[in-house]
């Protein structure tokens, strides 16, 4: 199957590409995004125990770490320390960005309108599918009534910024 520009893997590797500078941009913005939320929204000192809530204070808590050790617990009956949960949680979250970019650039190049824009709802897509809804479903993180609004505000804030690094980075790729 190809595109109208020819394959598939040319689109999708560079989506994959692009992300892992989006996720890294993402992963960037989440401490200022954190402290201006929090300075707005102060969380209490237990809602930052909330499982995804913190990640400057909490990195250890955040849900791709959650999920590992529940794996690792439950899987092998192993547990594992802070510094494997947070170097399992940069390989879930880099990897699950370039499946997720290696999409958004075959999408984008079958239907290139879609990066005109598509970005920051497509990254407040991705927030609305894994962070509220997702992730409370299978138990890992509180639904998003239960969480601070900091949190809310700056993770729906970050997923947003990788969308628009995803759009801005394909279009100077593709140039």
């Amino acid at each position: 199957m190809a595109t109208r520009g020819g394959s598939l893997v040319r689109p999708a590797v560079q989506g994959a590409v692009v992300s892992l500078v989006a996720s890294a941009v993402k992963a960037a913005s989440e401490p200022p995004l954190q402290r201006f939320f929090e300075s707005r929204f102060p969380p209490t000192p237990a809602q930052k125990d909330l499982v995804g809530a913190d990640p400057s204070g909490h990195p250890e808590n955040m849900p791709p770490a959650v999920i590992a050790e529940k794996i690792a617990e439950t899987g092998f009956g192993t547990t594992l320390d802070t510094h494997q949960k947070i170097a399992i949680q940069h390989g879930i979250h880099y990897g699950f960005g370039m499946v997720l970019g290696a999409a958004y650039g075959l999408a984008t190049q079958r239907h290139p309108g879609l990066n005109r824009g598509a970005g920051i709802p497509a990254g407040l897509a991705l927030y609305g599918l894994t962070h509220a809804s997702l992730l409370p479903l299978l138990g890992v993180q509180p639904p998003l009534w239960r969480m601070p609004l900091s949190a809310v505000c700056w993770e729906a804030t970050s997923h947003a910024v990788f969308g628009a690094t995803m759009t801005l980075g394909l279009r100077l790729l593709r140039r």
